[in-house]
């Protein structure tokens, strides 16, 4: 008789945790779809060429090529087995960074990773990125509104875009 006592009581315990959980929760406001979810520049990542794309995204600013970025793709460097994963990493020194911005040359849709940075991300920062077939790719940030821009080109053995 108590484990069925007992096991009632912790079912109970357990339902009422969650439904304080969900009200709070809704009452923060954080249920709200637009409250969840970044800004998503649609626009440029529909771009299909690669001046539209960095128009799009990055605006219009000087463009400088500097060894102000540091960029590295594939692993090993230039090489890739598989498109729909090429690791890149970008560090930076620069300062007031607004925008950072992956694009392929060869895809579909040029952009393939956009960002932008608050103060709590930290270079150097890695991630993957899906690239159709051998191709230049080309990070961009945008900082103290000037464009720095640097690129490499990857070799690939698998494409990642259909």
């Amino acid at each position: 008789m108590t484990e069925k006592f007992d096991e009632n009581r912790r079912k109970l315990i357990k339902q009422s945790i969650s439904a304080s959980t969900l009200v709070l929760v809704a009452a923060s406001g954080l249920t709200i779809p637009r409250v969840l979810l970044a800004h998503w520049p649609q626009d440029a990542f529909n771009a299909e060429t690669l001046e539209d794309a960095i128009l799009t995204f990055l605006g219009e600013a000087e463009e400088v090529n500097d060894e102000a970025i540091q960029f590295t793709i594939g692993s090993p460097p230039t090489y890739a087995v598989n498109g729909a994963t090429v690791p890149v990493e970008i560090s930076s020194s620069l300062q007031n960074i607004q925008r950072v911005a992956f694009l392929v040359e060869k895809n579909p849709f040029p952009l393939a990773m956009a960002l932008e940075p608050t103060s709590a991300m930290s270079f150097p920062f890695k991630t993957m990125l899906k690239v159709a077939e051998d191709s230049e790719v080309i990070a961009m940030v945008k900082a103290d509104d000037k464009l720095y821009r640097t690129s490499r080109y990857v070799e690939i053995d698998i494409g990642g875009c259909a």
